[in-house]
C-alpha cells in the first residue's frame, strides 16, 4: 500500500509539472526559454467562489492577466462534478525552468496554478503556508456544495428562518404598539413640565414630540430588520458568508462601542465632576442673588433690582466656563468630525446672534441703569402701563386696557422713559393735564376753576393740594398745567379721565370758554355747554 501511495503522488507530481509546462506553453504568445520568465506582475485579481474568497492571484502569466486566471479557475471549480465534491483538496508543489509554483488539485482535477509570484511581496508568508491556506478555503467551498444540497440541511434553515421571520413581525409590531402608546404620553409631560409656555406651543411640542418618537421607533427596526437579515442569510450554505459578515459588522459596532465606553469612563467621570462642582456653585449663587432680591441679605455693590439679571449673568458663566473646562474629556471631542460640528454651530451663532447680542447689551443697560423694575407705572415713547417683566432680550408692560405689551430693550434705551411710580413717596404719585384759556378770562378764575374739578375727583389727594402753573403764553390762549397727586399710579389713565370730566364740567358751570379746538376769530358768544343740557340723552338725567 506504501508503494501505491508513493507511485500515486509522483504520478500526480508529475502531471502537475506537466500541465504547468503545457498551461505556461499555452499562456505565452512565446515560446518558453531557459532562464526566460514569462511571468510578471498584473493587477491583483481575488477569486471568489461561492461567496466565499478562496485566493487572490497577482502573476501574470505571458499574456494570460490574472482576472483571465481567476474566470478559468472559476469555471473549472463550479463545472467539478457532485461526486468529486468530498475529494480533499491538494496542492503540490511543480517547478518548470525557473516558474515556481503549486498545482491546486480536487481528487484527480487540476483546477488552477499558484505560482511564487501570486504570494503578497508585502507579506511574509511563503508559498507553501498559501498553498495550506487555499487548500482549506477551498475545502470549505465544496463543503457549502455539498451542504447546499443536504435536504435536511435546507428544511431546518427555512424553518429557523421563518422562525426569525415571526419573531421580527412581532417585534416591529409591539414596537409599532410600544410608539403609539408612547407619544401622547410624552407630549403630555412636556407640557406639563413646560407649563404655560408649552401650553402656548403645545402644537409644536406635540409635532417636535412625534417626530421623536418616530425617529426612535424606525432606528430601533432598522436594527432589527438588520439583525434578521444577518440571522437568515447565515442559515444557509450559498449565503452564509453574507450573514457572516452583517453579523461581524454588528460585532465590530458593539464592541467598539463598549470599549469606547469602557475607555471613556475615567474622562466621563471628571465631566460629572466638573459639571457637579458647576451646580453646586450655582445653587450657591442662587442662594445669595434671592437673598438679596427679597432683601434677606445685602451685599456691598449689588442692588436689589438688579440682583435677578446679576444671578442669570453669573449662571451662564459658571455654565459656560464649566463646559470649556470639560471640553477636552467630552468623548470624541478630539476628533475631526466632532472639531467640525463645534466650528459649524459657533458659526452659527456668530452669524445669527448679532441681534441678539444686541438686545441683551440693551437689556443689561436697561437692568443696571434701574431706570425701571416690576411693579412700577411707566410710559415708554407712547406706551404707557404697569412694568410685568424686565428680561435681558424685552421689557414686558400691561396697560390699563389689560393688553400686555412687549418692548424690545433696544427700543427701551432708544425711547424716552418717565417713571411715574419712582418718586411716588409720601406725597403719592404725580397727574398732570392742560388746558388752554383765552386771555378773556381771569387767570385766577381758571386757576380755581381747575382746583375746583381736581377736588371733586376721588382719587386725587388733597394733600398736597392740587397746584396750577401757566405753561405758556401763546398768541390767542393761556396754557394752564393742573399739577395733582394720587395714591394709585397704575389708575392714572382713570384718574385723568375721571378730572378731565370734572374739567368741562366746572369751565362749563360757570361760563369760561376752554380754547381747544383752537379758533381763528373769536367767537360772537363763549363756546359753552349749559349746565340744564349737561345729560341730554343718552345722558343719565340723575
Amino acid at each position: 500500500m506504501r508503494v501505491l501511495r508513493f507511485l500515486t503522488a509522483r504520478a500526480l507530481r508529475l502531471s502537475g509539472a506537466a500541465t504547468l509546462i503545457l498551461f505556461t506553453a499555452a499562456a505565452s504568445a512565446q515560446p518558453y526559454q531557459p532562464g526566460h520568465a514569462p511571468v510578471s506582475a498584473g493587477h491583483p485579481v481575488e477569486l471568489v467562489v461561492w461567496n466565499r474568497p478562496v485566493i487572490t492571484l497577482r502573476a501574470r502569466i505571458g499574456e494570460t492577466t490574472p482576472a483571465e486566471r481567476v474566470e478559468r479557475a472559476t469555471e473549472r471549480i463550479e463545472n467539478i462534478p457532485d461526486e468529486e465534491l468530498t475529494q480533499t483538496p491538494q496542492a503540490l508543489p511543480a517547478r518548470v525552468g525557473v516558474l515556481e509554483g503549486l498545482m491546486m488539485f480536487v481528487g484527480t482535477r487540476q483546477v488552477f496554478n499558484i505560482l511564487k509570484e501570486d504570494a503578497d511581496p508585502e507579506s511574509t508568508e511563503t508559498l507553501a503556508d498559501l498553498g495550506k491556506k487555499t487548500e482549506q478555503k477551498l475545502a470549505e467551498v465544496l463543503a457549502a456544495r455539498v451542504a447546499q444540497r443536504s435536504l435536511p440541511l435546507l428544511l431546518r434553515g427555512l424553518a429557523l428562518s421563518a422562525v426569525a421571520t415571526v419573531m421580527f413581525a412581532l417585534a416591529v409590531w409591539a414596537l409599532v404598539r410600544f410608539e403609539r402608546w408612547t407619544e401622547p404620553r410624552l407630549a403630555a409631560a412636556a407640557e406639563r413640565r413646560g407649563g404655560a409656555a408649552a401650553r402656548q406651543v403645545s402644537d409644536y411640542v406635540a409635532l417636535i414630540t412625534r417626530r421623536l418618537a418616530q425617529f426612535a421607533a424606525w432606528a430601533t427596526g432598522a436594527f432589527l430588520a438588520y439583525i434578521w437579515l444577518a440571522y437568515v442569510l447565515s442559515q444557509f450554505p450559498y449565503t452564509e458568508p453574507w450573514g457572516d459578515a452583517l453579523g461581524e459588522g454588528v460585532r465590530q459596532v458593539v464592541s467598539r462601542v463598549l470599549v469606547g465606553i469602557v475607555e471613556s469612563i475615567p474622562n466621563l467621570v471628571t465631566v460629572a465632576i466638573i459639571l457637579l462642582i458647576a451646580r453646586m456653585i450655582v445653587r450657591l449663587l442662587h442662594g445669595v442673588f434671592i437673598g438679596v432680591e427679597t432683601g434677606r441679605l445685602s451685599l456691598f455693590g449689588l442692588q436689589q433690582e438688579t440682583a435677578e439679571a446679576t444671578r442669570r449673568i453669573s449662571t451662564v458663566l459658571v455654565w459656560l466656563f464649566a463646559i470649556i473646562v470639560a471640553y477636552p474629556y467630552i468623548p470624541g471631542s478630539q476628533t475631526d468630525a466632532f472639531r467640525g460640528v463645534s466650528v459649524f454651530v459657533g458659526l452659527m451663532l456668530s452669524l445669527g446672534s448679532a441681534g441678539l447680542v444686541n438686545q441683551v447689551m440693551s437689556g443689561l443697560v436697561v437692568v443696571y441703569a434701574r431706570a425701571i423694575r416690576p411693579g412700577e407705572y411707566v410710559k415708554v415713547g407712547e406706551t404707557e402701563g404697569l412694568v410685568a417683566e424686565v428680561g435681558l432680550l424685552s421689557t414686558k408692560l400691561v396697560t390699563a386696557r389689560k393688553e400686555e405689551i412687549t418692548i424690545p430693550n433696544a427700543v427701551m434705551i432708544g425711547e424716552a422713559t418717565v417713571n411715574y411710580s419712582r418718586l411716588a413717596d409720601k406725597d403719592g404719585a404725580v397727574v398732570s393735564t392742560s388746558v388752554t384759556i383765552g386771555y378773556d378770562s381771569p387767570w385766577r378764575q381758571v386757576q380755581a376753576l381747575l382746583c375746583l374739578a381736581a377736588n371733586r375727583t376721588e382719587a386725587v389727594r388733597s394733600d398736597p393740594p392740587p397746584r396750577v402753573v401757566q405753561r405758556s403764553l401763546g398768541d390767542f390762549y393761556v396754557e394752564y398745567t393742573l399739577i395733582a397727586h394720587v395714591d394709585q399710579p397704575w389708575q392714572r389713565p382713570a384718574i385723568l379721565s375721571e378730572l378731565h370730566a370734572n374739567i368741562q364740567d366746572a369751565f362749563n358751570e360757570y361760563g369760561v370758554q376752554i380754547m381747544s379746538p383752537h379758533f381763528e376769530n373769536q367767537p360772537h358768544a363763549p363756546v359753552l355747554v349749559p349746565k340744564d343740557k349737561w345729560r341730554e340723552a343718552p345722558a343719565n338725567k340723575d
